[in-house]
């Protein structure tokens, strides 16, 4: 068994991008979902089901790593002002930045300019919706792919990380409560991924064109694929990496 992709988004509701390499540490991927879109107005983060033509931006923080840069060439500057918003039914505190991203997101969302979409820096697993760290194997994608008819990337799923188990379908949901090394670290699944509607959207462009979400099966009432769960060693990811559950 194998690491066969890793990724994540940078800023929520963007494209999700596989990457050569994924940290994690303690609260997850390091960098996953770093910051987010705001509806200062509404005090709402803007999320992909409701904003599926995000995913036609594609964000890379390499620049704000080395830099302090979101996007290549640009100084992302705090304002000091922050907002409080409600996500999933909790409060996070998100500090509001000033940058041409807002701007950019908010013309690919046809919203005028005084709606006031602002980009925000977020709290670590401030706007993450599952657990620390997520995947999906493989052998599941390419099953849904048999029963839909055609192709399904993986990256519908958004998942941190795709394992070729070299089991059949589904194999990951019995790794729920077990350790999984997974190269360096080892993660633990704590539960099954529930999906939504993102997951019939084309991963670049947002545009719905499969229907994945109605092949999905339904556990506990909700469409699963994947599991999702907690950081117990952490360190870096890589496609190749071996991945081994190591305990109950």
């Amino acid at each position: 068994m194998q690491v066969v992709s890793v990724g994540y988004a940078a800023v929520k509701g963007t494209r999700h991008l596989t990457r050569p390499e994924v940290r994690i540490g303690p609260a997850g991927v390091v960098g996953d979902r770093r910051w987010c879109l705001v509806d200062v107005e509404a005090r709402q983060v803007l999320r992909t089901v409701a904003h599926p033509r995000l995913m036609g931006l594609a964000v890379d923080e390499e620049p704000l790593v080395a830099a302090g840069a979101v996007a290549a060439g640009t100084v992302t500057t705090g304002t000091g002002d922050r907002v409080t918003c409600d996500y999933w039914g909790r409060e996070v505190a998100l500090d509001l930045l000033d940058h041409p991203l807002a701007a950019e997101a908010s013309g690919l969302l046809g919203l005028p300019p005084a709606r006031g979409v602002r980009l925000a820096a977020a709290p670590e697993r401030g706007v993450v919706y599952a657990g620390a760290v997520s995947l999906v194997a493989l052998s599941t994608v390419e099953a849904l792919a048999a029963e839909v008819g055609v192709p399904v990337d993986p990256r519908r799923f958004r998942a941190n990380l795709v394992v070729d188990t070299g089991l059949p379908p589904r194999a990951e949901e019995a790794w729920v409560g077990r350790a999984v090394r997974v190269g360096d670290t080892v993660v633990r699944p704590t539960a099954l991924t529930t999906r939504c509607a993102v997951v019939d959207h084309h991963p670049d462009t947002g545009a719905r064109d499969l229907r994945v979400l109605a092949a999905l099966p339904v556990i506990g009432g909700a469409p699963v694929c994947g599991a999702d769960g907690e950081v117990v060693a952490d360190g870096v990811v890589r496609p190749g990496d071996p991945v081994e559950p190591v305990g109950d």
